[in-house]
């Protein structure tokens, strides 16, 4: 991609030119990064800003120098032969993800639901293909969470905000998130209470349709008899779409292939 296309490119991810003397600035979610080459350098900083604004996706082409280097983290990767290309490749989280809904669902026994959440996206920064990713960051501010059933039994994940909540209609989807269908079955005797979901973000893979938005394939949780749950990353993709229509963006980080997952019921739902 050239410095004249970079001017108007409004999607933060893909392929960069990033020549000697050229300094570029993304914005992707809340995630603002900024990098600037030299002959046998890179400098780089990053940080996520505490605004509630909404911010596009953008890439600005900036001037060279050190100027205004003042965001939190910062990097300076050397190289006797730096590349000339950056890639930025958006990727599911590295752990579960937890999202509540604004009021308790009740799944009846013997009935299944589609509940749908849009999570934030993480971002990969690499030079050379197949070696590890430089900076793998979240584009938005999220929280650690222990979930499960006590202090004991259970795995470090993510808790979205408060705000971002479980629903039975498709979010509207915009900028870093992907949209997510949980299809739910309570193959039970019992009602199920669906206070909270840990979707697994790690076993899913990231898509793209025509016009940008994130998708992935559709999650199938089951409740059964006793006090256990399977789960499974179904073939189709969320709410339906067709495969010819989008556009493999990232494998999964933890492929599970179609393997069905047996897990204690608290695993799933807390």
């Amino acid at each position: 991609m050239g410095q004249q296309d970079l001017k108007q490119e409004s999607r933060c991810w893909g392929v960069f030119d990033l020549t000697p003397n050229t300094r570029l600035q993304f914005n992707c979610g809340d995630l603002l990064l900024d990098i600037a080459s030299g002959e046998k350098d890179w400098l780089m900083q990053y940080e996520l800003k505490t605004s509630d604004t909404v911010h596009n996706p953008c890439i600005q082409l900036m001037g060279t120098g050190e100027e205004g280097w003042s965001l939190a983290n910062k990097q300076r990767i050397v190289s006797n032969n730096m590349p000339q290309k950056l890639s930025l490749t958006p990727v599911m989280s590295d752990r579960a993800i937890v999202c509540r809904a604004t009021t308790t669902v009740v799944l009846l026994p013997k009935e299944q639901i589609s509940l749908y959440v849009a999570v934030p996206l993480w971002l990969q920064l690499s030079i050379r293909g197949g070696e590890k990713p430089l900076l793998d960051v979240s584009t938005e501010r999220i929280s650690d969470t222990w979930f499960g059933l006590n202090s004991r039994e259970g795995v470090m994940s993510y808790a979205l905000r408060m705000s971002e909540q479980l629903d039975i209609q498709p979010s509207t989807n915009h900028g870093m998130r992907v949209t997510i269908e949980i299809r739910i079955k309570n193959e039970s005797n019992e009602q199920l209470n669906l206070d909270k979901v840990s979707v697994p973000a790690p076993h899913l893979a990231l898509y793209v349709d025509e016009v940008g938005h994130f998708w992935t394939r559709r999650i199938t949780m089951v409740r059964e008899q006793d006090e256990q749950a399977t789960l499974t990353i179904d073939k189709v993709m969320s709410t339906g779409l067709a495969h010819q229509n989008l556009t493999l963006v990232s494998a999964a980080r933890d492929d599970l292939g179609q393997h069905k997952i047996t897990k204690a019921l608290s695993a799933l739902f807390g």
